[in-house]
Order: structure tokens, then sequence, then C-alpha cells
């Protein structure tokens, strides 16, 4: 009889473990602005972060929606070109207190006076797309999916009976292998 080789766990990659310590730190990022010489650092996103982007998209959708189908291109432009200069001031500020005091100055900052586009805008809003720490998440709701209470458990004698099969199944293959060699 073989013994079934077990799995081999493999250290993480040279990649993987720096993206973990550059989370674990909240190492920043320097971008910088098209046709400017203004450098931003964009840190690992935030949940107050998140939930504030969550709320700007959502919103952005229902106007979407509201609006007629025979409404001005230039109209549509100019609110994209705020939609961007409202996410990169949320990607740029680090924390619920900058963003509870320095958001609405800091996107009417982009929008207003710097008159930012989304192309000079597109690099922050990229690299904030990547500090999402989205695996970490998964991971965590991976964990806390069988800690439900709710979940439908298996009786006593449903475990008997797939036992049973598993184990009827098991001895006729050994048995099949024995009568074929």
């Amino acid at each position: 009889m073989k013994k079934e080789e077990e799995e081999k766990l493999e250290q993480p990659s040279l990649d993987a473990q720096q993206i973990y310590l550059s989370l674990i730190n909240n190492d920043a990022d320097e971008v910088g602005i098209l046709r400017t010489k203004k450098k931003y650092k964009v840190r690992w996103l935030k949940n107050a972060q998140l939930e504030k982007l969550t709320r700007l998209l959502l919103h952005k959708k229902t106007i979407d929606e509201q609006t007629t189908t025979g409404s001005d291109v230039m109209d549509a432009i100019l609110e994209d070109n705020k939609l961007a200069c409202k996410a990169a001031a949320i990607i740029i500020l680090d924390g619920f207190w900058k963003m509870k005091f320095r958001y609405w100055l800091l996107w009417r900052w982009f929008y207003y006076v710097r008159q930012y586009d989304n192309i000079q805008l597109h690099e922050i809003l990229e690299v904030g797309k990547k500090k999402v720490p989205l695996n970490q998440f998964y991971a965590t709701i991976m964990s806390l999916t069988e800690a439900k209470d709710t979940l439908m458990r298996m009786r006593a004698k449903e475990v008997e009976t797939t036992l049973h099969g598993l184990n009827m199944a098991a001895h006729s293959q050994t048995e099949s292998k024995d009568s074929g060699s």
C-alpha cells in the first residue's frame, strides 16, 4: 500500500511577504499628479475611507439612474471630474479625523482651485485601488462562516449513514483492487 503524500505547505514568496509587511506597517506609496510637481502619499485604506468611498459611489449611481437620457455630455464630464477629485481626496486622507476635518477642503481644492481632471488623478485612483486589503477581509469572512449558529448541522443518524456509505465505498474499492491483481 502506498502512503498518500500530504500536501506540502510552501513558504510565502518574497513579494507576498513584502506586501504583508507593507500592510502591517501601513507603508505609503508616493504618487505624483500628472503635469504637476505635486506628490501625495497613499497608504492602505482604512474602514472610514472605504465607507466614504462606498457612499460616494452609491450616491453617484443613484444620481445617474435619476437623470434623463438627454442630459448634456459636458455636465456628465464635469460630474465625473468632481467624482475623481472627491475619490482622490478620500484616498489621500488617511484616517477618520483627517477625513472629518480636511476632506471638504481638499476635494474642493482639487476641483475648483487646481482644476485637476480624471487623467491627472488616474494614478492616485489606481494606487488607491491596490491599497484595499481584500485578502485579509476574505480570510476573515471565510473563518467566520463556520462560526454562525444558524448553519444546519447534521444529526447523529445522518453522520452514521454518511460514514457507513463512505466505509462501504472504500471497502468495495479495496476488494476490486485485490481481485484485479
